[in-house]
């Protein structure tokens, strides 16, 4: 083939010499120029590894590293390992082991490191990569070591004193610590069983019991350890608890007593004063019940001085004035009728000097408020804890409190047709519908009221009343409607001041009712109106139209007299000899006198010309009879017990059963410790003696 196509390889290879082959090989000599490049800057790595040097384990909140911690370099990509442990160094020396985890190089130190210690690492250069690229440069990092543990703060502080008896006590420490340890290296002294709770590295200490009053408490803490391991140095903090210098004197409604009053409000009365700063939210309810709390004084009557016509009662001996000692819940509205409540007071409430109260919880449960009294028996009792108003029906079921007074009630009456009440405390004459609602008061401003008792027809009450000082102002009427434009009606002979001085049921010891009490009775037209004086229990005769002036008879009393309309005149149970000899009196609307026979005091006359009084045996206990008014029969002994002394009579509607009181016999002066024996009930006859309620005092069957 060759032969038969002979070719010029001369020729054929002459291009390669041409300008075009030239011009061809310049651009394919500048893209293998730019791809040997490319390649050098993308498959050659030639940058050195970066990093960051860290520790594991700092103190929360602080810079200081825990003696556990280990130091971390964290690089940027794979380094050759030798190069990096070589490039580590620590100041002071430690040893340490080399951990690789991916491309965090972990140094642990072989030992704990020592507490409050200032380090220095160092990463010198040569640090290389894979590629061989080596770090240049070189980094420092400084660290101190914590310290052993400490307690950053504790309540109640150091020292603390007027600490609560159920305080928490709580431990804060710097750091979180060995819970379990902690707690086993804690003690209380003196010794107080506690439970304990953690929130963190606060340490909560509830004491599972009240700690004591006046106390000086030790927390200990010998052992603790932090969750490294370290131990905290013995620790001690103290605190006193505040002393019990506020007792409570008494409480209103007493606990455990049923038929209180839906209106009656809740208080403990002190034997100190009160700071009113702690009494927040201090009584609680249980059921819950809405109210106000404040600290307030009781009323207190008592006379700036003694006078010379001063009765025994008024002598009694009285305690000295407590101010701002009183802590009271007034309920936003009636409490519910039947319900028992279980009221609270906790230890916050401090006396002024900062002594704590002792806690207080008790119960009561309340009755059911009545809508009218007739047919039912009033009375005093001091059940509820101070002497007020109570109702029962004639059986003694369905007892409940009426008035519901902080000091004591001196004196009631209830209006004719059983519909309301009036009443005196501490010198203040009130008048409430018979349920408790629509409360009037009635003594004015600067005044001081007593023994109120309704007109027959009702629309007035007269008083005893005495000014500011304690002077004499005689008795009043006061309008029932407005209590404006009160009409004198006798100049003197009002009770002294001091009725918060009585007690339990104002009982006197023997027959007859206090000098605050009502001791007034009124013919039938209310005309004329016979009063057994509070002041010197003189018997006065006086003319309610004031046509005539009041006229003090030659008598003595001691209880309330009484209207009968069979005789037309009024009996009371007088003394003509200064109280040596006492006997029963009748005295006409004119003022004369007729003796009808030994009395000791309290009489009562029924509907029906009966009459009941009390006599006063030879062992000088006084007992109920009975007989027809004016009648020369024999009169029946309806009572005869003589473990007790009986008194206050009064008849049924029907006039065939009689209430009265029992107490235990005992002279005047003897007053504050007499002994009720409750209210009893008699048959005309002397039988069916039965007793309606085993307290209270002074009873009347209304009709």
């Amino acid at each position: 083939m060759l032969s038969s196509c002979p070719v010029e390889v001369q020729d054929r290879l002459g291009w390669l010499s041409s300008g075009r082959f030239i011009r061809a090989l310049a651009p394919i000599a500048g893209l293998a120029l730019v791809a040997v490049v490319l390649y050098n800057a993308t498959a050659v790595d030639r940058v050195p590894p970066t990093y960051q040097v860290k520790l594991s384990s700092i103190l929360p909140g602080t810079d200081l590293a825990q003696t556990l911690t280990s130091i971390d370099i964290v690089f940027s990509e794979q380094v050759r390992h030798s190069t990096a442990e070589a490039a580590f160094s620590i100041s002071p020396h430690v040893a340490v082991s080399p951990h690789w985890q991916g491309l965090t190089l972990i140094l642990t130190p072989a030992a704990r490191l020592p507490l409050s210690t200032l380090f220095k690492v160092h990463i010198g250069p040569g640090i290389q990569d894979i590629a061989g690229n080596s770090q240049g440069k070189t980094q420092d990092l400084s660290f101190t070591t914590v310290g052993q543990p400490i307690v950053q703060s504790v309540v109640p502080a150091q020292k603390a004193a007027l600490i609560a008896v159920d305080t928490t006590i709580q431990v804060t420490f710097d750091r979180q610590m060995d819970n379990e340890k902690t707690l086993a290296a804690v003690a209380i002294v003196p010794d107080a069983p506690f439970t304990a709770t953690w929130n963190g590295p606060t340490l909560s200490i509830v004491p599972k019991n009240s700690l004591s009053f006046a106390t000086t408490y030790t927390v200990k803490i010998d052992g603790a350890v932090d969750t490294d391991g370290i131990e905290l140095s013995p620790y001690e903090t103290t605190f006193t608890t505040v002393g019990m210098g506020l007792r409570a004197t008494g409480l209103i409604p007493a606990a455990n007593v049923a038929g209180i009053s839906v209106r009656s409000p809740i208080a403990v009365i002190m034997d100190g004063p009160i700071d009113p700063s702690s009494i927040a939210d201090a009584i609680h309810l249980t059921p819950p019940v809405s109210g106000q709390t404040e600290v307030m004084t009781l009323p207190d009557d008592r006379q700036p001085s003694t006078p010379a016509t001063a009765s025994p009662s008024q002598l009694a001996a009285s305690p000295v004035a407590v101010t701002n000692n009183v802590l009271v819940f007034t309920p936003d509205s009636p409490l519910a009728a039947h319900t028992t409540y279980t009221a609270s007071m906790g230890s916050d409430i401090r006396r002024t000097d900062g002594e704590a109260a002792t806690a207080e919880s008790w119960t009561f449960t309340t009755g059911e408020p009545s809508t009218n009294a007739l047919n039912q028996i009033v009375y005093l009792s001091d059940l509820g804890g101070v002497a007020n108003v109570w109702l029962m029906n004639p059986d003694g079921s369905n007892q409940h409190q009426v008035t519901a007074e902080l000091v004591p009630v001196s004196g009631f009456d209830v209006s004719g047709d059983g519909s309301a009440i009036a009443f005196a405390a501490g010198g203040v004459v009130k008048r409430t519908s018979i349920d408790g609602s629509n409360v009037h008061v009635l003594t004015a401003a600067g005044a001081f009221d007593y023994s109120p008792q309704f007109t027959p027809d009702g629309t007035a009450i007269v008083v005893g009343r005495r000014d500011a000082a304690g002077v004499d102002q005689g008795y009043w009427r006061i309008p029932v409607v407005s209590g404006a434009d009160p009409k004198q009606v006798s100049p003197d002979g009002a009770p002294g001041l001091g009725s918060v001085a009585l007690r339990g049921d104002e009982l006197t010891g023997s027959s007859g009712v206090p000098s605050w009490a009502p001791r007034a009775a009124f013919s039938a037209d209310g005309n004329t109106m016979l009063l057994v004086r509070g002041a010197d229990n003189a018997v006065e005769l006086v003319d309610m139209t004031g046509a005539n002036p009041p006229q003090v008879l030659a008598l003595t009393g001691n209880s309330r007299p009484i209207w009968d309309p069979q005789d037309n005149a009024f009996y009371v149970v007088a003394s003509a000899d200064q109280g040596a000899t006492w006997s029963c009196y009748q005295v006409t609307t004119s003022g004369a006198t007729t003796l009808i026979g030994p009395a000791a005091g309290d009489l009562t006359v029924s509907g029906g010309g009966s009459v009941a009084f009390a006599v006063r045996d030879a062992d000088g206990s006084t007992h109920l009879v009975y007989a027809a008014t004016g009648s020369s029969a024999t009169s029946t002994v309806l009572t005869s017990d003589p473990a007790w002394g009986d008194g206050s009579p009064s008849f049924s509607p029907d006039g065939s059963l009689i209430v009265f009181g029992r107490f235990a016999p005992q002279s005047p002066s003897a007053a504050a410790s007499v002994v009720s024996g409750g209210i009893w009930v008699v048959r005309t006859d002397g039988s069916g003696l039965t007793q309606l309620a085993t307290n209270g005092a002074y009873p009347i069957w209304l009709p």
